[in-house]
C-alpha cells in the first residue's frame, strides 16, 4: 500500500469512528459481554473489572478489524462482495488474537485461552461481523437518500438529463465551466463562482482558481514536482494551488 493509500485509509477510518451510533453499539456489546462473562471471565473477574475488560477488548478489536478491512479494501479497489468482506475480516483475526493474547497476559498474569483457539474464535467472529456490517451498510445506503440527493444542487438543472448524476468536479475551460458527474461531462457558459454557488447541498471545495471538487470524489492525493494533486474516482487529477492547500489539508483531502 502506498503512502497515499494509507492516508486515505486513515481518513476513512477516522470518519467511521466519529459515528455516535457506532459507539453506542460498542458500549451495548461491551455491557452484554461484561455481564455474561464468556471465556472464563465471569469467575475470574468481579463485575466492574469484567465490564472494563470487555469494554477495552471490544473497542480495541473492533478498531483493529476495521483498520485491516479498510486497508485491504484500498489494496483491492474497487469494493468487493460480502464474501470478500468476510475474508477481509478473517484476515484481521491474527492481529486481533495477538492483541487479546497480550492483553490477557497483563490482566490474568498469563493467557486465559490457547493462542490457536483464540485465533480461530477471532477470525470467525471478525469474518461474521465484517460481512454483517457490509450487508447492513449496503442495505441502508440503498434505502436512504444521500445528503447530495436530499439537498439537490440546482446546478444539475442546467445539465442534459442523461448526465444528471452526482457532481464530482467543476473545471474552467476558457469562458466555460466543465461540469463532471458520475454519468458524464457537460460545458456551461458561466463563471466558476456562480457554478460553485449552485452546488449548495454538496460537500465540496475549491482547490484551485480553475477547479472545484466534491469531497466524496477524492480517492487519494499525490505530490509531483513540488505540487499537490487530487486523484478522483474517475481517474482524473486536479491540481491544488498553494493558496488553497491549507484548507484542503484541513479537510483531510491531502
Amino acid at each position: 500500500m502506498s503512502s497515499n493509500d494509507l492516508h486515505f485509509t486513515m481518513r476513512e477510518l477516522q470518519r467511521h469512528l466519529r459515528s455516535p451510533l457506532l459507539w453506542a453499539a460498542l458500549a451495548g456489546v461491551s455491557v452484554v459481554l461484561g455481564l455474561a462473562g464468556p471465556f472464563g471471565t465471569y469467575p475470574a473477574l468481579p463485575v466492574l473489572p469484567r465490564l472494563a475488560y470487555w469494554g477495552a477488548v471490544v473497542v480495541a478489536t473492533y478498531v483493529i478489524c476495521i483498520a485491516v478491512v479498510a486497508g485491504l479494501e484500498q489494496v483491492r479497489h474497487p469494493r468487493g462482495s460480502i464474501v470478500i468482506y468476510a475474508l477481509y475480516g478473517a484476515a484481521g483475526g491474527l492481529p486481533i488474537a495477538l492483541f487479546v493474547r497480550l492483553f490477557n497476559e497483563l490482566v490474568f498474569d498469563g493467557p486465559a485461552i490457547g493462542f490457536l483457539s483464540l485465533f480461530v474464535y477471532a477470525a470467525a467472529i471478525a469474518a461474521v461481523a465484517s460481512a454483517l456490517i457490509a450487508t447492513f451498510t449496503r442495505s441502508y445506503a440503498s434505502r436512504s437518500p444521500s445528503p447530495d440527493t436530499a439537498r439537490r444542487p440546482t446546478l444539475l438543472d442546467r445539465l442534459p438529463l442523461e448526465i444528471r448524476g452526482r457532481i464530482t468536479r467543476l473545471s474552467v475551460q476558457d469562458h466555460y465551466v466543465e461540469v463532471s458527474t458520475d454519468k458524464g461531462r457537460h460545458m456551461l457558459l458561466m463563471r466558476l463562482s456562480d457554478a460553485i454557488a449552485e452546488t449548495e447541498g454538496m460537500e465540496g471545495m475549491q482547490v484551485h482558481r480553475s477547479h472545484w471538487v466534491a469531497n466524496g470524489a477524492v480517492v487519494r492525493s499525490a505530490r509531483r514536482d513540488g505540487r499537490v494533486y487530487l486523484q478522483l474516482a474517475d481517474g482524473s487529477e486536479v491540481p491544488v494551488s498553494r493558496s488553497y492547500l491549507k484548507p484542503v489539508r484541513e479537510a483531510g483531502l491531502a
